[in-house]
Protein backbone atom coordinates (compact mmCIF):
# COMPACT_ATOMS: atom_id res chain seq x y z
CA UNK A 1 0.00 0.00 0.00
CA UNK A 2 1.51 3.33 -1.07
CA UNK A 3 0.62 7.22 0.19
CA UNK A 4 -1.14 7.47 -3.01
CA UNK A 5 -3.80 4.29 -1.64
CA UNK A 6 -4.91 6.64 0.54
CA UNK A 7 -6.88 9.20 -1.74
CA UNK A 8 -6.68 13.22 -1.74
CA UNK A 9 -5.20 13.42 1.96
CA UNK A 10 -2.60 11.87 1.54
CA UNK A 11 -1.65 12.96 -1.81
CA UNK A 12 -1.89 16.26 -0.10
CA UNK A 13 0.90 15.49 2.81
CA UNK A 14 2.68 13.72 0.30
CA UNK A 15 3.29 16.87 -1.16
CA UNK A 16 3.51 19.01 1.61
CA UNK A 17 6.64 16.86 2.49
CA UNK A 18 8.13 17.02 -1.06
CA UNK A 19 7.42 20.31 -0.75
CA UNK A 20 9.55 20.82 2.56
CA UNK A 21 12.25 18.58 1.18
CA UNK A 22 12.69 21.07 -1.79
CA UNK A 23 12.73 24.16 -0.13
CA UNK A 24 15.51 22.50 2.16
CA UNK A 25 17.40 21.06 -0.16
CA UNK A 26 17.15 24.73 -2.11
CA UNK A 27 17.82 26.08 1.06
CA UNK A 28 21.17 24.16 1.55
CA UNK A 29 22.18 24.77 -1.87
CA UNK A 30 21.83 28.26 -2.02
CA UNK A 31 23.95 28.88 1.42
CA UNK A 32 26.74 26.89 -0.14
CA UNK A 33 26.36 29.24 -3.39
CA UNK A 34 27.98 32.66 -4.38
CA UNK A 35 25.00 35.43 -4.04
CA UNK A 36 26.21 35.54 -7.43
CA UNK A 37 25.81 32.45 -8.85
CA UNK A 38 22.49 31.84 -6.95
CA UNK A 39 20.05 32.71 -9.70
CA UNK A 40 21.85 30.73 -12.22
CA UNK A 41 21.45 27.45 -9.81
CA UNK A 42 18.16 28.34 -9.13
CA UNK A 43 17.53 28.29 -13.06
CA UNK A 44 19.33 25.26 -13.52
CA UNK A 45 17.64 22.99 -11.01
CA UNK A 46 14.55 24.45 -12.80
CA UNK A 47 15.49 23.21 -16.09
CA UNK A 48 16.89 19.22 -14.77
CA UNK A 49 13.71 19.01 -12.58
CA UNK A 50 11.23 19.70 -16.05
CA UNK A 51 13.71 17.98 -17.53
CA UNK A 52 13.42 14.58 -15.64
CA UNK A 53 9.43 15.13 -14.68
CA UNK A 54 9.06 15.15 -18.57
CA UNK A 55 11.65 12.40 -19.67
CA UNK A 56 11.18 9.76 -16.79
CA UNK A 57 9.12 6.35 -18.06
CA UNK A 58 6.04 6.55 -16.89
CA UNK A 59 5.42 3.16 -14.19
CA UNK A 60 2.26 1.74 -12.99
CA UNK A 61 -1.41 3.60 -13.85
CA UNK A 62 -0.57 6.12 -16.59
CA UNK A 63 -2.96 8.00 -15.46
CA UNK A 64 -1.57 8.50 -11.53
CA UNK A 65 1.63 8.72 -13.03
CA UNK A 66 0.44 12.10 -15.18
CA UNK A 67 -1.38 13.35 -12.45
CA UNK A 68 1.55 12.91 -10.13
CA UNK A 69 4.25 14.62 -11.93
CA UNK A 70 1.50 17.16 -12.68
CA UNK A 71 1.46 18.29 -9.10
CA UNK A 72 5.06 17.90 -8.80
CA UNK A 73 5.67 20.23 -11.48
CA UNK A 74 2.87 22.69 -10.00
CA UNK A 75 5.14 22.39 -6.73
CA UNK A 76 8.24 22.60 -8.45
CA UNK A 77 7.47 25.88 -10.46
CA UNK A 78 6.03 27.64 -7.10
CA UNK A 79 9.43 26.90 -5.71
CA UNK A 80 11.79 27.83 -8.31
CA UNK A 81 9.43 30.76 -9.03
CA UNK A 82 9.69 31.88 -5.33
CA UNK A 83 13.66 31.53 -5.26
CA UNK A 84 14.29 33.53 -8.59
CA UNK A 85 12.14 36.45 -7.44
CA UNK A 86 13.97 36.30 -3.74
CA UNK A 87 17.18 36.68 -5.93
CA UNK A 88 16.45 39.54 -8.05
CA UNK A 89 15.07 41.52 -5.37
CA UNK A 90 17.52 44.31 -4.71
CA UNK A 91 19.30 43.54 -1.70
CA UNK A 92 17.93 45.50 1.85
CA UNK A 93 20.68 47.89 3.09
Amino acid sequence: MTMMDGGAESSEDLQKVVARAVAGALDVMLKRTAPGERLTLIRTLRAQMEQVLAEAPLTGDPVEAIAMRTRLAALFDAEFTRREAAEQRPEQP
